[in-house]
Order: structure tokens, then sequence, then C-alpha cells
């Protein structure tokens, strides 16, 4: 009989996840066409990044392990936060561990996401002050590269987002570049009302 694998925990993101949350950033960069990054974050960057989300009364959510490693972590930021029109629309982040993808990590760590975005009011452990009704998430968007040499040709993500309830939006050719190749995106849209 195989060994049972734990369900990870999720938890609100502190300042004690961030290391693990760079690493795992440093490798989707250092490897992977995924954030079209080309230098990897620093921690600094990181927390910074963390505590812009913190004020923006969204969430940033971690999945631990049973030895409290961080094996997964997603959050929202705004679309185009500086133009108060947007205000409604978020986009997400969501990444695994590269040890321990395919196991179930990011269908709960998405659903959580959607579930704190939709009612706030329910996860005060994960945003202390909701949006007020004005400033309610309703649209959630994935923005995603491209690699034809990836998982179901690069399109493997697209087919995660839409088994998720996700809308195929827009599709952006060759609009990226990282390991002298050119990338495309594909965009995708939630709908939260």
């Amino acid at each position: 009989m195989a060994p049972s694998v734990s369900t990870p925990r999720l938890l609100a993101c502190s300042e004690d996840h961030i290391p693990a949350v760079q690493k795992i950033l440093e490798h989707y960069v250092l490897n992977t066409v995924i954030t079209l990054a080309l230098t990897p974050p620093s921690q600094d960057e990181v927390l910074q990044n963390f505590k812009q989300v913190l004020a923006q009364k969204l969430p940033f959510v971690v999945a631990v392990n049973e030895e409290e490693d961080v094996v997964g972590f997603t959050y929202a930021t705004g679309f185009r936060s500086a133009r108060k029109g947007y205000r409604h629309t978020v986009e997400l982040s969501l990444f695994c561990h590269p040890q321990h993808a395919a196991k179930g990590i990011g269908p709960l760590l998405l659903n959580r996401l959607i579930d704190i975005l939709k009612h706030p009011e329910s996860f005060p452990e994960h945003v202390a002050e909701p949006r007020c009704e004005d400033e309610k998430v309703r649209v959630l968007l994935a923005c995603m590269s491209v690699d034809e040499s990836g998982w179901n040709k690069g399109l493997g993500l697209r087919d995660f987002y839409v088994k998720h309830g996700f809308e195929e939006v827009g599709h952006l050719r060759r609009v990226g570049q990282k390991f002298h190749r050119w990338i495309d995106t594909r965009y995708l849209q939630l709908s939260l009302w």
C-alpha cells in the first residue's frame, strides 16, 4: 500500500515565508518562460511585492506541508492598479514548488484564492480589512506564457484554468523573448459576480 500524502495546509503568507517564496520564483525565472522575467527577484523585492498585495487588501496564500515547508503560493494583484477604473479587476499569480508540482496543490491554492476574492469577509486571516463594495473584486485574470515544448504543447496551463471556470479572452503572438525564443501569451478571465 502506498503511503498517504497529506493535504497541505493553506495559510496567509507571512514575512517568514518570503525566503521560500523567493526560492520558488527563482526556479521558475531561471528554468522556464512562465514569468518572462530574466532575472530572479531578490528577497527584498518579493517582500515589497508581498506588502503591496496586502496594501491593496488582496490575499497572498501559501501552501505548507507537514514540515511547514512552503510547497506553493498564490496571490492577486490589482490589474493596472494605478487606474482606479480597473479597481474591480485583479491578476493572479500561482506557483508550486517544482518538487511538488502535479500533486493537487495548484487546484487547492486556486480554489482558495477564488473563495477569498468572492467572500473576503469569510477569510479574516487572509484579508484583515476587506475592500469596500465599490472596490470589490469582480474579475480575476490569468496571463500565461506559452511554452510550446511544455505540458500539452504549452496549453496545459490554459486547460487547467478553463477546467476551473476561466474563459480564454485573448492571445498575443510573439510578445516576449526568453532563452532566445519568442513567446506567445494567453489571457483568461473568471467572473466573480
